[in-house]
């Protein structure tokens, strides 16, 4: 075998100290630059999930809001309809201020679930900023200690 080596100018212990070497800097890699990067990689994605996961509980919130103004208009427009019975003059006037408590109140909730939304969502970018910052100062001390 020693003579193959010989045949083709291969020195068999260099190359063995060479595969050693490439062995030992690949293990370095992987425990020192890969795993970490990973790790920040998948804890981000996780952050990025739970900020949908947020946004779209934020816009159920939303359409349930919704509903519930359709249905306070509906009960709003009943009670309407039952003072007109009454009286006409008495009833018109009940029907409007029913009608604009219900706007209000859920204009007043519907604001403030929008709020509360953009607030998740304000949250979660500045989290992921703050993140993605980090993670570049890291990389860049990482690279200047390796220079």
């Amino acid at each position: 075998m020693e003579e193959l080596f010989a045949a083709f100018g291969i020195n068999w212990k260099l190359l063995l100290f060479q595969a050693v070497n490439f062995g030992l800097l690949l293990a370095g890699l992987t425990f020192f630059l890969y795993k970490p990067v990973l790790k920040m990689l998948r804890e981000r994605q996780a952050l990025v999930e739970k900020g949908v996961k947020d946004a779209e509980e934020a816009e159920r919130k939303v359409k349930e809001i919704e509903h519930e103004k359709g249905s306070i208009l509906q009960k709003a427009e009943r009670a309407a309809e039952e003072a007109v019975a009454k009286g006409v003059e008495a009833g018109k006037r009940e029907r409007q201020e029913i009608v604009e408590r219900a706007q209000t109140q859920s204009d007043t909730i519907l604001s403030d679930a929008r709020l509360q939304a953009d607030e998740i969502a304000r949250k979660a970018v500045k989290a992921a900023e703050k993140e993605i910052a980090e993670a570049a100062i890291l990389a860049a001390e990482k690279i200047l200690k390796t220079k």
